[in-house]
């Protein structure tokens, strides 16, 4: 299954945990959901459980869109 990620806009410094990465998946579990940036598409999470990565933004190695994990 697949979950497509909010897309929010850059957050302020230090208001939230970032993450940003150059290359994508971010995050590799033994689950069984992917998640996926909300603007592109790329698999920023990948194989992990629903609900097992919260309150994060990833910043989108392919697109540069950032990303909440909610």
């Amino acid at each position: 299954m697949e979950i497509k990620l909010t897309i929010i806009s850059s957050p302020r410094e230090g208001s939230r945990t970032v993450i940003k990465s150059k290359v994508s998946p971010i995050f590799k579990g033994e689950g069984d959901m992917n998640y996926i940036c909300g603007n592109c598409g790329a698999i920023l999470a990948e194989k992990v459980r629903q609900g097992q990565i919260r309150n994060i933004v990833v910043h989108c190695p392919k697109c540069g869109r950032y990303n909440e994990f909610a």
